[in-house]
C-alpha cells in the first residue's frame, strides 16, 4: 500500500486508471477512508486518473491527537503537489468537501475543478455528532456498531421516497469505522467552529456544487449558501437525494461531475 508523507504525517493512498489521464482526487467523508468511493472512483478512472487517500486521521493514515481543518487542506495540497502535479481536479463528499473546500481556501491556484458534494460553509463541529449530541448520544462512548445500526431508519440521511430496499443495501455494505472514541473526537475536534464562509469570494476555480434537495445533515440552504459566496460556481440540487446523493442517485451524479470537469472553459 503505498503512502506519502505530507505536512508531517502519513498518507495512505490509492490510485486508479491510466496516469495519462487528468488527476482527480476524491476526498471522504466523516469516520471514511480511501476505499469508501471505489465503485465511483473505477467510474471516474474512465476518464482520469484518480487519487483515493486516507485523511489524516482516518483509515491508515496517521492519526495525531489534534489537528484541525486547515492541517487537512495543507494535507491535500502537499499530496497533489508530492505525486508531481500542479493542479488537480478535486471531488469531497461531506466532511471531504470542507477538506477540499479549505485547500481551495489555502491555495485554489493548484485546483483546477472543485467538486463539493453535501457541503456547508460552517460548523460547530461534524453534522453528525452535532445531531448525535442533540439526541442525547455521546458520540465518542457510544458503540462502533450501535452508531453505525439504523443508516437504512436514519431519516437525517434519505429523501422521503427513497426505497427502504435501497437504504437496507446501504446499511448492509456500508463499511465499518475501526476508530476510537478518542480518534473519533479528534475527527470532530478539527472541525470546532470553523468557518470558511469569509473567504469563498477569493476561491477563483470553477466550482460545482451538489446538494441533496431533502438532506437533513447538511441542508439545501448550506449549499446555496456557499454557491452564493463563491464567484464562479455552478449549483445543481439532485432532487430525489437527502446526504447519500452517490447512493440515491449515482448515475446523475456521474454524469453531472464528468460533464463539469471535462467542459472546457
Amino acid at each position: 500500500m503505498p503512502y506519502i508523507k505530507a505536512n508531517g504525517v502519513r498518507i495512505a493512498f490509492e490510485t486508479y486508471g491510466d496516469m495519462s489521464n487528468p488527476p482527480l482526487f476524491i476526498v471522504h467523508g466523516l469516520y471514511g477512508d480511501r476505499y469508501g468511493f471505489e465503485t465511483l472512483a473505477e467510474q471516474f478512472s474512465n476518464y482520469f486518473f484518480v487519487i483515493t487517500y486516507d485523511c489524516r486521521g482516518h483509515g491508515q493514515s496517521d492519526k495525531p491527537p489534534y489537528y484541525t481543518l486547515v492541517d487537512h487542506g495543507r494535507d491535500l495540497l502537499a499530496l497533489i503537489e508530492s505525486l508531481g502535479y500542479d493542479k488537480a481536479f478535486v471531488f469531497g463528499v461531506s466532511m471531504g468537501s470542507y477538506v477540499a473546500l479549505q485547500a481551495a481556501v489555502l491555495d485554489s491556484s493548484k485546483i483546477d475543478k472543485l467538486v463539493l458534494v453535501v457541503t456547508k460553509g460552517y460548523g460547530s463541529t461534524s453534522s453528525f455528532a452535532t445531531k448525535l449530541k442533540e439526541q442525547g448520544i455521546d458520540p465518542y462512548s457510544i458503540p462502533i456498531e450501535q452508531m453505525q445500526s439504523g443508516l437504512a431508519t436514519n431519516e437525517m440521511l434519505w429523501a422521503p421516497e427513497t426505497p427502504m430496499a435501497l437504504r437496507e443495501l446501504e446499511e448492509k455494505n456500508a463499511r465499518p469505522t475501526t476508530l476510537t472514541g478518542e480518534q473519533r473526537k479528534a475527527v470532530d475536534t478539527a472541525l470546532l467552529g470553523f468557518d470558511l464562509r469569509p473567504a469563498c469570494p477569493f476561491v477563483n476555480c470553477p466550482t460545482l456544487i451538489c446538494q441533496g434537495k431533502y438532506d437533513k445533515l447538511n441542508p439545501l440552504s448550506a449549499g446555496q449558501e456557499v454557491a452564493s459566496l463563491i464567484p464562479n460556481s455552478t449549483l445543481k440540487i439532485f432532487e430525489h437525494s437527502g446526504h447519500l446523493i452517490y447512493v440515491e442517485e449515482p448515475e446523475l451524479l456521474y454524469k453531472t461531475v464528468v460533464e463539469f470537469l471535462s467542459k472546457k472553459d
